[in-house]
């Protein structure tokens, strides 16, 4: 009997050894992290990057890929347990989306199952353009897109002011030298559903209106993406004002030739900002928002409730060709 026992033992335990490893080591890596990681939607930690790539009036470079040098990043920012990485306006360049760029920011994004926003020139098959953020999810997919509606002209002829580009240029010479006037402009302020809450994203001049901000919060954004490629810095002002009046938190980034790559949050008191790059350098920033509080000040907020959108009205009006004083 005694020797029967011990045959079926050790039976059992050959088969148990047969049986496949279901640690979190041995899985792979989406189910490994599906058992050992929690998404914390209360304290979220986020991370921007202020990097140098592709700029605004910059044509694509035989051999050099920007999105070689966002891949360090990214996996710091994972490391760090960060949700989210925040990169700079046009970083990838002229680029078609899917493409090999694409590609090695969704691998990298996938590998540390962390959101990623990056900005490119989007090239369409017509060989027209958009500037456009991309949004990675957890998994590396393409889970949306925001194209500037907002165009930061640098040239322009006739009058009224800026109503009108050059007359005598080139499609050439508008790559180079003013691209946004011949870009697709975008013509939504989408809000984007991530596991952890509510981002809207916002490029560069969008962020010189007030409007975009309002009309994010009051679509649902509870964290907003500003994203940047331009000389001096993103103002601070801005970003304060937009937090306080808004109820958001908010995320800067800009190109290292500038300065401005912040982290803010309106929870504190006075509305602050938690983590800022040093000018004019490449630099990595992580701070921790505190989304539980955010949203505990947005459904209590006396701002939403006493708004007059009746009076706002002249808001939103076509400007005449005079300007707002004689219209």
């Amino acid at each position: 009997m005694k020797s029967i026992i011990i045959c079926l033992l050790g039976s059992a335990l050959s088969l148990l050894a047969q049986m496949p490893n279901t640690s979190s080591e041995s899985l792979p890596r989406d189910l490994a992290e599906d058992v050992v990681k929690e998404v914390n939607r209360d304290q979220v930690k986020i991370a921007a990057v202020q990097t140098s790539g592709y700029d605004k009036g910059d044509e694509r470079r035989e051999g050099y890929d920007a999105a070689d040098e966002l891949i360090p990043d990214i996996g710091r920012a994972g490391e760090d347990e960060a949700q989210l990485v925040v990169f700079p306006e046009y970083i990838l360049g002229h680029i078609k989306v899917p493409s090999s760029s694409t590609e090695k920011i969704a691998t990298a994004a996938a590998k540390h199952s962390i959101y990623v926003i990056v900005g490119c020139w989007e090239v369409y098959n017509d060989d027209t353009f958009a500037n456009t953020a991309l949004v990675f999810d957890r998994d590396g997919k393409i889970m949306g897109k925001y194209n500037k509606t907002h165009a930061a002209v640098d040239h322009y002829e006739g009058t009224p002011a800026w109503s009108r580009p050059p007359s005598d240029k080139s499609r050439e010479w508008f790559l180079k030298n003013d691209p946004e006037w011949i870009m697709n402009r975008g013509n939504d302020l989408p809000v984007f559903e991530f596991d952890f809450g509510r981002v809207g994203i916002l490029k560069c001049y969008d962020g010189w209106f007030p409007e975009p901000f309002q009309v994010l919060s009051l679509k649902g954004a509870e964290l907003i993406v500003w994203i940047n490629g331009r000389g001096g810095s993103v103002e601070d002002f801005i970003m304060k004002t937009a937090m306080f009046q808004s109820h958001v938190a908010m995320v800067t980034a800009n190109q290292a030739y500038g300065s401005g790559t912040m982290i803010g949050d309106p929870s504190k008191w006075p509305t602050r900002i938690l983590a800022r790059c040093p000018d004019k350098r490449e630099a990595y920033i992580s701070a921790t928002i505190d989304l539980r509080r955010i949203r505990k000040i947005r459904s209590t907020s006396r701002n939403f409730q006493e708004r007059r959108p009746e009076l706002y009205g002249k808001a939103v009006e076509p400007m005449g060709n005079n300007g707002p004083c004689n219209s």
